[in-house]
């Protein structure tokens, strides 16, 4: 029985490191794909007067480029929303498929993992 709840308490504690060490994302509104994707910000891809593309590091910290459908005919697309605090909500989760196969939400700037 000791050995479950030390269990417990060691899965409360990584959730807690995890929590208070997500990345956060500030979102940048700009024209054309940016050459040089830096962490921490998400960029909206605005072509004419719609969202197109967000582009973002990955959180995990592998360093890939992730870019995300907003076109609302494709198959494959999210969505998202920006708050009046300039904090993004994506919807739905980001799920990699390949590489770091990480899986997380992005709520209101901040990372909260799948």
């Amino acid at each position: 029985m000791n050995m479950n709840i030390f269990s417990k308490i060691a899965e409360w504690f990584c959730y807690k490191y995890k929590t208070l060490t997500a990345p956060r994302y500030t979102a940048r509104n700009v024209a054309d794909e940016p050459k040089d994707i830096k962490a921490g910000t998400l960029y909206i891809v605005i072509d004419g007067d719609d969202p197109d593309t967000l582009i973002f590091k990955c959180p995990c910290g592998c360093n890939a480029d992730i870019y995300l459908n907003l076109l609302k005919d494709a198959r494959l697309n999210w969505s998202f929303c920006v708050n009046q605090k300039g904090k993004i909500t994506i919807s739905p989760s980001i799920w990699r498929k390949a590489g770091c196969k990480s899986h997380f939400f992005i709520r209101n700037g901040k990372v909260s993992w799948a």
